[in-house]
C-alpha cells in the first residue's frame, strides 16, 4: 500500500504486534531484507532516526529545563501562550468524556502549558516528566506526539508501544501542529495525551480542532504586527526620502522595500546572503503592548558617487530615531508619530505641578490621559476623582464641586456633604467638558486657581483646595471667549500646559491597534473567544470617518463580538451606517452635526441585543452593563427592544 501523506494515520492500530516489533528492533533481530508493509516501515525509520540521533531507549522520565530558563521560553512565546490557553481552556470540558491532559509545546519541543483532570496530570508528571518545561523534541524524548509534529510538521497519533522510549509507551498521544501566520512555519503544537486503555479517536480531531483556532488567533496578531511595521516603515522612509530602506519581517523575509531598480533586485536576491548589500544601520520594530521584537527596518549602505547625486537629500538623522512604533500612556495606546511625540511631551510635564488643558472630540481618550498623568505625577498616592461638568444641571455645580453643609437648601443631605475639591484632597481632579460650566461658576473656579480658596454652599468657612487640575473639552474654548460664554482669565489659568488629541480619522493606522485592544477587552468582560474581523471588514472600519472616535470604534468592536457566533467577523456584524456609506473616507463633520446620537443610539440598542442574546435574563444583563434593572427597562422602550425575544416574556 502507499504511504499515507499524514504519519501514524490511516492505518489499523496494533499495539501488541508493534510491542514484538519494538523488541526485535531492540534486540538487533529485525532482518533489513524481510517484507514489511508500510506501517511497519515507518514505524522502523522512526525508530532508526531516534537510535541515529543517540535518544536514549531505556528513558522514563523528561528532560527538564530550570525556572529561569522556562521562564524565558514563555516570554518568548508569549503570543503563543495567551493565543493557545483560552482555547484550550474552553474545549476543556471534553475532557471529561475522554479523560486526559491537554499540552502547548513551542516550537522547540519544551511544554509550555499542561491542562486537564488533575489525577491524571499528576499521574504524567509522576510516572514520565509531563510536565511545564519538559522537553519533547525528538532529540531529547524520541518520537511521540510533540516530538513527531516538529519534525514532520503534520498532525500524529503515536499511540503505546509506537513509542520509541519504554517509558512513554504507556501513553496515548494525539498532536497538532500550530501554524504561524505564513501557513508553513510551526510555532507550536497542541497534544491530547491519554492512557493507552482510553484512547479516543476524538482525541486526535480535538487537537486540528485547537490548533487551527490558536493559528487564527495568532494570524490576527500578526495582520496588527504588519500594520505596525508598515507605520514604521513609512516614517523611515518619509525621513530618508533618497535612501534604499528594507522592512524585515519576524522570520527575516523582506516585507516591504522602496521601489528603486537597485531594490528590486536586493529583494529577489535577498535569500542569497553573499549577494545582499551591505546594512548601514539596522532598527528593531516591537509592539507596545510587549516589548516583543516583530520585525527589522534596514538603512542600506549608499552606492558609490550617491552623496554627488543626491546633494539636496535632507540631513542624515539616526535611523532609531527615524522609526516610529506604536506607544502607550497609560492605556492610552497610538503608532501615530505626532501623537507619540505629544504624549512624550505629557510624560514629561506629568511630574510638574502645573495645570494642563486637554483638548480633543468626544470619545478620544481624553480621561484615559487625564488619569495616565495622575498616576505619573508626585500625587500618584492620593485620589483621582473625574467630573463631567456638562452632565451637572446648573443648580448643582456649585454644591457638586464645593460641598454644602447641612440645612444649605431643600432636600439637602443632613449631615452635609463634601464636594469634589474637598473630596480630591491632594490628589488630581478631571474637569471634563470645561467649557460647559456656567459663567457664575467660571468665577468660583477661577479664585480656586488663584489663591486655593473656596467655601461649601450654605458656609463662610474659608477652605483650602490642595488638588491638581487636569481640565479637558471638546469646544473652541478661543470661540467661546470671543461670545461671552467663557471667562478669558479662566483659560490663561488653565491653559498653562495645552495638548490637542488628534481625532481618531486623523490617525487611520490606529484602527487596527484598537480594534486589537477592543477586541482582548471585549473578550474579558463577556467571557467570549478571540474572534477576528475579515480582510473586507477591516477595510470597512479603516475607511470609516468614525466622528465618535475611539468611544464608538470601542462600541462597534463590542457589538459585532456579541452578535457573532461562529466565524470571523465580516461587514454583516458591523452597524448598517457603516456598510452602506459610500463616502466613508471622507472628513467627517462636527459632532453637532455629524447624527452622532443617533448613531450612539444605535450602538447602544445593537450592544443591549447582543447582551439579552448572551444572557437571557434581565436581571444578568443589568449587572453585565452596570446599570439597574429599571434604568434597563427604560432602555428597552427608549430603543425599541422587545425584551421577550431574546428572554421569554417573564425571564428576570
Amino acid at each position: 500500500m502507499p504511504s499515507p501523506k499524514t504519519p501514524y494515520l490511516g492505518f489499523e492500530k496494533n499495539p501488541r504486534g508493534v510491542k514484538t516489533l519494538w523488541e526485535r528492533f531492540n534486540s538487533g533481530l529485525i532482518d533489513p531484507e524481510t517484507p514489511r508493509n508500510a506501517y511497519e516501515t515507518l514505524l522502523l525509520q522512526e525508530w532508526q532516526r531516534c537510535s541515529a540521533i543517540g535518544v536514549d531507549v531505556a528513558m522514563t522520565v523528561a528532560r527538564k529545563l530550570n525556572e529561569e530558563e522556562l521562564r524565558q521560553r514563555a516570554a518568548s512565546n508569549r503570543l503563543l501562550v495567551e493565543s493557545a490557553v483560552p482555547v484550550i481552556q474552553d474545549v476543556g470540558r471534553f475532557i471529561d468524556f475522554v479523560p486526559g491532559i491537554i499540552t502547548l509545546t513551542e516550537h522547540t519541543g519544551c511544554i509550555l502549558h499542561v491542562a486537564g483532570q488533575a489525577h491524571l496530570k499528576d499521574v504524567a508528571a509522576q510516572r514520565s516528566g509531563i510536565v511545564s518545561g519538559s522537553l519533547w523534541g525528538e532529540k531529547s524524548a524520541g518520537n511521540n506526539g510533540m516530538g513527531t509534529v516538529l519534525t514532520t510538521l503534520q498532525p500524529a497519533h503515536v499511540l503505546a508501544s509506537e513509542h520509541f522510549c519504554e517509558g512513554w509507551q504507556a501513553w496515548s498521544c494525539a498532536a497538532a501542529p500550530i501554524f504561524d501566520f505564513d501557513g508553513r512555519s510551526v510555532i507550536g503544537v497542541v497534544n491530547f495525551t491519554t492512557t493507552e486503555s482510553l484512547q479516543r479517536e476524538q482525541g486526535l480531531a480535538l487537537c486540528v480542532s485547537m490548533a487551527k483556532s490558536i493559528s487564527a488567533h495568532m494570524a490576527l496578531h500578526r495582520a496588527f504586527e504588519r500594520n505596525y511595521l508598515t507605520v514604521a516603515f513609512g516614517e523611515a522612509t518619509r525621513r530618508y526620502p533618497n535612501d534604499d530602506l528594507l522592512a524585515l519581517d519576524r522570520a527575516g523575509n523582506v516585507a516591504l522595500h522602496t521601489l528603486s531598480e537597485r531594490m528590486r533586485r536586493t529583494v529577489e536576491d535577498w535569500q542569497d546572503e553573499r549577494a545582499r548589500p551591505a546594512v548601514k544601520e539596522s532598527v528593531n520594530v516591537v509592539t507596545p503592548e510587549t516589548g516583543e521584537v516583530i520585525g527589522k527596518i534596514l538603512l542600506l549602505t549608499r552606492p558609490a558617487g550617491y552623496e554627488k547625486v543626491f546633494q539636496a537629500a535632507v540631513p542624515v538623522q539616526p535611523l532609531r530615531d527615524a522609526v516610529q512604533t506604536a506607544c502607550e500612556f497609560g492605556k492610552f495606546t497610538t503608532c501615530d508619530p505626532d501623537t507619540c511625540r505629544m504624549l512624550g511631551e505629557l510624560e514629561r510635564v506629568a511630574a510638574k505641578d502645573v495645570n494642563i488643558l486637554l483638548h480633543g472630540e468626544t470619545g478620544t481618550g481624553k480621561d484615559l490621559i487625564a488619569r495616565h498623568i495622575h498616576a505619573r505625577s508626585t500625587r500618584r498616592g492620593e485620589p483621582y476623582l473625574a467630573v463631567n461638568c456638562g452632565a451637572i444641571s446648573a443648580e448643582l455645580v456649585e454644591s457638586t464641586l464645593f460641598g454644602y453643609v447641612r440645612g444649605a437648601f431643600s432636600g439637602a443631605d443632613p449631615r452635609g456633604r463634601a464636594g469634589y475639591f474637598e473630596s480630591a484632597a491632594g490628589g488630581t481632579l478631571f474637569l471634563d467638558e470645561i467649557g460647559e460650566l456656567p459663567l457664575a461658576m467660571q468665577a468660583a473656579l477661577l479664585r480656586v486657581l488663584e489663591d486655593g480658596s473656596f467655601s461649601r454652599v450654605g458656609s463662610t468657612q474659608t477652605l483650602q483646595a490642595r488638588c491638581r487640575i487636569v481640565a479637558a473639552t471638546h469646544r473652541n474654548l478661543e470661540a467661546l471667549i470671543s461670545r461671552g460664554q467663557f471667562r478669558q482669565d479662566l483659560y490663561y489659568r488653565l491653559n498653562i500646559f495645552q495638548k490637542t488629541i488628534k481625532p481618531l480619522r486623523e490617525r487611520p493606522d490606529d484602527i487596527p491597534l484598537l480594534i486589537e485592544k477592543f477586541i482582548g477587552a471585549t473578550c474579558q468582560k463577556h467571557d467570549l473567544q478571540p474572534n477576528r474581523f475579515t480582510l473586507e471588514a477591516l477595510k470597512t472600519l479603516q475607511s470609516y470617518a468614525w466622528p465618535g472616535n475611539a468611544r464608538e470604534l470601542r462600541n462597534v468592536v463590542e457589538a459585532a463580538m456579541l452578535h457573532t457566533d461562529d466565524g470571523p467577523m465580516g461587514t454583516e456584524s458591523l452597524p448598517p451606517e457603516l456598510r452602506t456609506r459610500p463616502d466613508a473616507a471622507a472628513p467627517a463633520p462636527s459632532p453637532a452635526s455629524a447624527g452622532l446620537g443617533e448613531a450612539t443610539r444605535e450602538y447602544e440598542r445593537q450592544l443591549i441585543i447582543g447582551m439579552l442574546q448572551k444572557y437571557r435574563k434581565i436581571n444578568h444583563v443589568a449587572k453585565a452593563l452596570g446599570i439597574a434593572r429599571s434604568t434597563l427597562y427604560r432602555k428597552f422602550a427608549e430603543l425599541d427592544i422587545d425584551q421577550s425575544l431574546f428572554t421569554g416574556a417573564d425571564a428576570q
